[in-house]
């Protein structure tokens, strides 16, 4: 398995984006989604710790990165690295460096579900995905932000499919794909759309 360990002008500007993600979740996020910790001054969630709790089912047994990935201001390497690993391309045997921004986007999930209650993993589908993986999978886009490692698709536990994507919605994060049949939910750092699948 490989690891890309130089920054690239997408990453970089992944980066950038994050201070977006903070923004528009402090005026989007309504109501009845928005955490305690975001209510009377939304920037308290994000200038917090951020920890993302991660699962995958490989090979029959459970893989899982439950840790805080970036904090006083930067990514903190090693969780960093791990979690990339976690959403690396099974198949190929390839991981690179996942998009902090897409980081920040499942983080503001999990944020949400907690606040409400649910303290569960995020259940990994897909993350990272080579073109000759992406090409193989059935539905993917030909130019599926998977392969830039600006994507994952799975599921919460205990948590609807269909409440996680209005939850990414509201978020302003990226594009966001509800996969009701699936049971799975599509998050990325791309540009704002939403679309319904199989």
């Amino acid at each position: 398995m490989k690891l890309v360990e130089s920054a690239s002008a997408e990453q970089l500007l992944c980066l950038e984006r994050r201070s977006f993600l903070k923004i528009a979740t402090a005026a989007i996020v309504p109501a009845v989604f928005m955490p305690p910790a975001f209510a009377g001054g939304q920037t308290d969630f994000w200038s917090k710790p951020r920890r993302v709790w991660l699962q995958r089912r490989v090979a029959g047994r459970i893989e899982e990165v439950n840790e805080v990935y970036f904090a006083d201001g930067q990514l903190l390497r090693d969780p960093y690295i791990r979690a990339c690993r976690l959403l690396r391309d099974v198949r190929a045997g390839e991981a690179v460096q996942m998009s902090p921004v897409l980081l920040d986007i499942l983080c503001g999930i999990q944020g949400v579900a907690i606040a409400h209650g649910i303290d569960r993993p995020l259940i990994t589908n897909s993350g990272y995905r080579s073109p000759k993986t992406n090409s193989a999978t059935e539905g993917a886009a030909k130019n599926s932000l998977h392969m830039q490692g600006r994507a994952w698709d799975g599921r919460m536990p205990d948590y609807p499919a269909k409440m996680l994507a209005q939850i990414a919605q509201y978020l302003q994060g990226g594009g966001v794909g509800l996969y009701v049949a699936s049971n799975f939910c599509h998050v990325d750092d791309g540009r704002l759309r939403t679309w319904r699948g199989a």
